[in-house]
């Protein structure tokens, strides 16, 4: 597999914020979003070649914490994935699977997919031609529904950079069937300022749909240093 990083933080978005995790960080994606917070699995793809096994070495040291989080990147682009959520879920961990959902993997049944399909609000601009087209190419929002046929647990993430991006939520919200306790809104930002400004108008349009308000705690405490 190819990894960014390794680490042990507090998990910062959604269903599990604020529980210790350990985070697995894949490099390499087939999307270009354009606010993308991790361009260095992305944009710039870098890290190392590591076995399942050479992973599980590295775990190792937080064997007191109970959750993991394998993310990218888009970590369903590493084959070796399905093998090694067995091997953590096998030694007693609960493993959160963070995914933009435009690619599926047969047999990879973790306790929780975090989908977050991207809105246009991710499309690069056409400053960025190339970016835009593997982004636009490999934005197959038709994935989705492979996920919420599995038996495994599912929430949908939302990343809002104003109110208009509602209308659009609201679409495949109705197209996917999604119950609204599965569904979480997060504002998009990079600093602690927006977090605030845009996070006051995603919670507005939580309360008035019904969907859940996620912040990002990584964001708000460390800078987006750790966290995800």
């Amino acid at each position: 597999m190819f990894v960014s990083e390794i680490f042990q933080s507090l998990q910062g978005e959604g269903r599990y914020a604020g529980h210790p995790s350990i985070f697995v960080r894949t490099s390499g994606c087939n999307l270009r979003c354009i606010w993308c917070d991790t361009p260095h699995t992305s944009w710039h793809a870098e890290g190392e070649h590591l076995t399942v096994a050479e992973i599980l070495q590295q775990t190792k040291a937080w064997v007191q914490v109970e959750h993991a989080v394998l993310t990218g990147g888009e970590p369903l682009l590493q084959r070796d994935l399905p093998e090694l959520v067995t091997e953590m879920r096998a030694g007693g961990h609960l493993i959160t699977v963070e995914t933009a959902a435009t690619h599926f993997l047969e047999g990879l049944r973790p306790d929780l997919f975090s989908l977050s399909p991207k809105l246009s609000n991710s499309r690069p601009g056409s400053d960025h031609p190339k970016a835009r087209a593997l982004h636009d190419g490999n934005l197959n929002l038709d994935i989705v529904p492979r996920f919420l046929a599995t038996d495994c647990d599912v929430q949908v993430k939302f990343v809002v950079e104003t109110a208009a991006d509602l209308a659009e939520i609201l679409t495949l919200v109705e197209r996917w069937r999604l119950p609204r306790d599965q569904v979480y809104l997060m504002p998009q930002c990079d600093n602690g300022d927006l977090l605030v400004e845009r996070g006051r108008v995603v919670a507005e349009l939580c309360r008035q749909e019904g969907f859940n308000f996620t912040g990002r705690m990584q964001i708000e405490l460390w800078g987006n240093e750790r966290g995800t």
